[in-house]
């Protein structure tokens, strides 16, 4: 799965190949459901392209998606978000009150700002990572225990959950089943 924006979707769609399968234009919410090999199934909803500007989010917008991440909590097993806002933008959406009803089990945060390998915020009811920007780590999250819907679930580091940052060096073992997966892409430009 990729993530456009919608200038990214506006290139693409010039080329001879087009926007590769199962890329998502960015523009506006969106939301897909895997179910799992264990019958579990993990929710991911990506969060609306927004310009740069200010650090603040449209009162609308936190109404949207708090509709959205209840909707779709109800019906998946983990709900994890995708954010292409930046460091400042999802801080906002973590601290508002509206987000703090219905929260992501993790927000995947990314753009603008610094990386970070993880922190639990709302009272632990969210994993909030953000890669970093050169590309030479992966934050890796194990789950230990899948999130409960009951009012007193939280995430605790040891225990039901752990996160870690993976630096990427010559010294780590290639697993198979990623080399698969990008087997014939070329990097030639």
């Amino acid at each position: 799965m990729g993530i456009l924006s919608p200038a990214e979707v506006d290139l693409l769609q010039e080329s001879p190949s087009g926007i590769p399968k199962n890329w998502i234009n960015s523009k506006k919410t969106s939301a897909k459901i895997l179910t799992l090999t264990n019958g579990k199934k993990a929710g991911f909803i990506i969060l609306p392209y927004l310009e740069k500007g200010s650090n603040e989010l449209p009162s609308e917008l936190l109404t949207e998606l708090t509709a959205v991440f209840k909707k779709y909590k109800s019906k998946t097993d983990i709900l994890i978000g995708i954010s292409p806002w930046g460091y400042f933008r999802e801080k906002t959406l973590l601290s508002s009150p509206i987000y703090a009803a219905f929260p992501l089990d993790i927000l995947l945060g990314s753009g603008d700002g610094p990386g970070m390998t993880g922190t639990v915020s709302n009272n632990g009811k969210t994993l909030w990572v953000r890669s970093y920007p050169t590309g030479k780590a992966v934050n890796r999250i194990d789950i230990f225990q899948w999130p409960s819907r009951d009012a007193d679930f939280k995430w605790t580091s040891g225990q039901n959950i752990r996160w870690f940052l993976q630096s990427l060096r010559d010294n780590v073992r290639e697993e198979q089943t990623v080399l698969k997966l990008i087997e014939g892409i070329s990097d030639d430009k």
